[in-house]
């Protein structure tokens, strides 16, 4: 938390999330670190940005380098806290585009399932239970529920039945907090931990679909619609000579079309592979063929 410093503390005594702009200065913020639980001092510089320290001559102070708390869990931590604040306000979502095999005759087609979009979040809950999963973040957009998941070095991401996702018509994002930047914190001294993490929310994270339902109606759309060739409609001869002559074609072989080794990336588990073409691609971690996509 070195760069970022620390940007909130948690009540003693309510347990809620204090930014130092609404802290007492020094001893009298009454909050504790949210990674260590030891003592803080709210310091309010003249020149610097408000922020927590923790209290090293605190008859419960710990020492610093143990504690766990980092700029990710401090976003993470934050964008459930101002969770409420989300509705009204417009999120933005990512292109998602997968790539269908055809093992027939070897071409692959690329297929764009959303192009991206702004809309309005109408309803907005965190640290809720959805389909037995303890979910971060549930948005309702357009009538759809898109489920977050706010994903960091160290936090494993939620994995989902897709069925249930599918038969529900919810999506599922992730958004990386590893990716929040601290360039507009710096810039502006008076703008809010909270203000910048609302931010990223909204559109300044990276975020990517782990799951959208439009998927598997447009990879059935693009299988029932796929055509490798067209049909021979040579005639037969039009010349008579006193018998019946038609035309056959001559045995041709089946020609492999060869492609170049293509970079893949599985949508489901974000694994990156060479795929040779040699076989139909599958992912070799989850063995999804479904979602994948071809990276340039």
């Amino acid at each position: 938390m070195s760069e970022l410093l620390i940007p909130f503390g948690i009540h003693k005594i309510t347990g809620e999330i204090v930014e130092p702009e609404d802290a007492p200065k020094g001893r009298a913020c009454n909050c504790l670190c949210p990674g260590c639980k030891a003592p803080l001092l709210s310091r309010h510089p003249k020149e610097k940005r408000y922020h927590f320290a923790h209290d090293s001559r605190h008859k419960d102070a710990k020492p610093e380098e143990e504690c766990p708390f980092n700029s990710a869990v401090a976003v993470a931590m934050m964008v459930r806290e101002v969770a409420v604040q989300l509705v009204g306000e417009v999120l933005e979502t990512p292109l998602l585009e997968v790539t269908e095999y055809h093992a027939c005759c070897g071409n692959s087609e690329l297929l764009q399932v959303s192009r991206g979009a702004s809309n309005t979040i109408d309803k907005a809950q965190a640290s809720v239970k959805v389909f037995d999963h303890h979910v971060d973040l549930l948005l309702e957009v357009g009538g759809y529920p898109i489920l977050v998941d706010l994903v960091y070095k160290g936090k494993l991401p939620i994995m989902i039945d897709e069925g249930k996702l599918q038969d529900n018509k919810a999506a599922l994002l992730t958004l990386n907090c590893d990716s929040f930047s601290i360039s507009s914190l710096k810039k502006d001294r008076n703008l809010r931990f909270s203000e910048a993490v609302l931010a990223f929310v909204l559109r300044e994270g990276l975020r990517d679909w782990a799951f959208h339902p439009k998927t598997a109606s447009l990879l059935h759309q693009a299988r029932r619609d796929h055509q490798c060739f067209k049909a021979d409609r040579r005639g037969y001869s039009s010349g008579w000579s006193g018998h019946f002559n038609p035309v056959v074609p001559a045995k041709q072989k089946l020609q492999t079309i060869k492609r170049e080794p293509v970079r893949f990336q599985c949508v489901m588990c974000g694994v990156e592979w060479v795929h040779d073409f040699s076989q139909g691609l599958r992912c070799p971690k989850c063995q999804s063929h479904l979602f994948a996509r071809e990276l340039s």
